[in-house]
């Protein structure tokens, strides 16, 4: 045999080998500690293997859609899109972060972070056919780093380079060992088809249907109204166990609504099936025990344990928003109690933190670990920060509290506003007037009584109700002074905290730092975030990121819902054990006769 022989043999073996001696290959990897099921598990807990296939599940959405491309900052994606594509890894919703192998059928991780290589499962095929190589999984990290939106080309900054080092293995190189999301924040990376996407412009306009390797292939677009999805039955990853006992329904159809106003009666009168319920007054007062029975529905609230704070979130770039002791005067018109026990029904509970109702929110003052972080920014940051805890203001500005009101008045002064006229200006006389951006009735209601409170410190707020493709057009653009906001927080931050608070995108369209945070501080926090090696450093660097955004006084938090309140009719079933961090549908299923006795992991769930 010759040298030249013997060398492209051992090229070909090392090519294909499956990891080392040193670096076992893995079916599943997890931030912290180790991944919760076995490389022999069956399906995750809160997955019926048993459910019944089946059936339509039909929901409503608001707004419109033009496109079934979710990647990229233009246009509105239709919802349900998500179920057309897969991911490298599939995450457990039961665990803080760990992600198993779907396209992946192995990991193979450097011990010292330096790159990570996916193994693709062979089993993998597009819906046309097309086998899923390594070379579609690098031309989908190339394409989305060119073209994707703000969000993957910032998750993907620290990624050197994507190789192809074998037909079914790639290689991703990383440009530091700092961040350790990285394996698991490329394992979330939806794979395209290179043969389909190579020649044309990504994404393809209009609604051309793409050609895509989900549980889910498109069956009708109604322009603008509705889209339905039909289950894949020759979906190649049917039997994994990251799938057993989901994507249950044949057909997943999203009906569009121009508002929220005919949604509850559209559910009534059986035009959808399922509806999470975000009004508490309509939880509350339209509900009746006779009525969700005449309509055949089941009322039920389910366990969130998720952080989700909403807050008042100020646009920082705006002029009268720029010096944060006005943003600090604006909480002193926010009464908490009242908006919750008058329009809310008690339902939700008071935020003073990013992270409200979890362990991720900060307390108190500042412990040893979080002074680690927090201390060599002693000059940039309040001195409060360091001796006192953070508190949203118990505001009685309605009723007319001389103590509030004299606290929000001296910040206005110190900022350069004094009252004339019963209207606060600056020293060219300009009155301070912002204006409120919403999409819905419950967040007006808010905004509204906020408002009165405003103007008891001779500020203007207009409230300016649109309609919600519009708002996520003006959110992109950036073209807003204040909204209310939810910030979609995991049980496990991490690189994502860098898109909602960091300066590098803070003026992109399209960015997640709606606030336009531009803080050394917080970017050295929130880049520190993703190398934490325990849960407790993680939780001391959250901690003190909390801290600086509330003393910075970049949105206000305002309360959050511990459980998802859901409406949805009475042939649905979802296991009995329900994820801790998501309110997984692909797990529910549709029953058309009388269920048995519910079992450890089938059957309904009512409250």
């Amino acid at each position: 045999m010759t040298r030249l022989v013997m060398g492209i043999l051992l090229i070909v073996t090392a090519c294909f080998a499956w990891g080392s001696d040193k670096i076992p290959l893995k079916h599943a990897i997890s931030l912290y500690g180790e991944p919760k099921y076995q490389k022999d598990f069956e399906h995750f807990d809160y997955a019926n293997p048993q459910a019944r296939k089946g059936g339509e599940f039909r929901q409503a959405v608001i707004g419109q859609f033009d496109s079934l491309t979710p990647f990229v900052d233009r246009g509105s994606a239709a919802a349900g899109s998500d179920l057309l594509y897969d991911t490298l890894l599939q995450r457990s919703w039961d665990e803080p972060l760990s992600k198993y192998g779907l396209i992946a059928q192995a990991i193979e991780l450097d011990p010292d972070n330096h790159w990570v290589a996916y193994y693709i499962n062979p089993k993998a095929r597009f819906n046309d056919g097309h086998s899923v190589s390594a070379s579609d999984v690098k031309f989908t990290f190339d394409l989305l780093r060119e073209k994707g939106s703000t969000f993957y080309r910032h998750f993907y900054d620290d990624i050197e380079k994507a190789e192809v080092t074998a037909p079914m293995r790639v290689l991703f190189t990383f440009k530091n060992n700092k961040n350790r999301e990285l394996p698991l924040i490329l394992g979330q990376m939806p794979i395209l088809p290179e043969h389909y996407w190579k020649d044309r412009v990504f994404p393809a306009p209009g609604l051309e249907v793409p050609i895509t390797s989900g549980p889910y292939q498109v069956a009708k677009i109604n322009p603008g109204r509705s889209i339905t999805y039909k289950r894949n039955k020759d979906y190649w990853a049917r039997e994994l166990a990251v799938n057993r006992g989901r994507y249950n329904f044949d057909r997943m159809v999203y009906e569009y609504y121009g508002n929220e106003s005919v949604l509850l009666e559209s559910l009534f009168s059986n035009q959808y099936d399922f509806r999470l319920i975000t009004d508490p007054t309509i939880w509350n007062t339209q509900l009746s025990e006779n009525r969700i029975k005449k309509y055949r529905l089941i009322q039920e609230v389910i366990k969130n344990h998720n952080p989700q704070t909403l807050t008042l979130t100020y646009n920082t770039r705006r002029p009268y928003l720029k010096d944060a002791r006005v943003r600090e005067s604006l909480g002193y018109a926010f009464n908490f109690e009242q908006i919750n026990n008058h329009l809310f029904f008690g339902m939700y509970r008071p935020a003073e933190s990013f992270f409200a109702g979890s362990e991720l929110a900060a307390s108190g003052t500042p412990s040893a670990d979080e002074l680690k972080w927090l201390t060599p920014w002693q000059q940039e940051l309040p001195k409060a920060l360091f001796h006192e805890p953070f508190k949203v203001p118990d505001s009685r500005l309605a009723s007319g509290d001389r103590l509030n009101n004299a606290k929000a008045l001296t910040l206005l002064k110190q900022a350069g506003w004094q009252i004339k006229n019963n209207q606060q200006v600056n020293a060219r006389g300009e009155p301070l007037v912002l204006n409120a951006l919403v999409a819905s009735e419950e967040h007006e209601k808010v905004l509204l009584s906020i408002k009165d409170g405003l103007s008891h410190l001779g500020i203007t707020l207009n409230v300016q109700r649109t309609d919600p493709l519009q708002m996520v057009a003006r959110l992109r653009e950036l073209d807003f002074e204040i909204i209310l906001h939810t910030y979609r927080h995991t049980a496990s931050p991490g690189t994502e905290q860098a898109s909602f608070w960091g300066s590098e995108t803070v003026q992109q369209p399209g960015t997640r730092n709606l606030s336009g945070v531009h803080s050394p501080v917080v970017d050295q926090l929130t880049n520190l975030i993703p190398s934490a090696t325990s849960r407790k450093e993680l939780l001391s660097m959250v901690h003190a990121l909390d801290r600086v955004l509330l003393w910075g006084h970049y949105s206000l938090p305002l309360w959050y819902s511990p459980s998802w309140n859901v409406l949805y009719r009475d042939t649905l079933r979802h296991p009995v054990i329900t994820p801790l961090y998501a309110l997984d549908l692909t797990t529910w299923w549709h029953e058309t006769e009388k269920p048995p006795t519910a079992s450890a992991n089938d059957g309904p769930n009512h409250h």
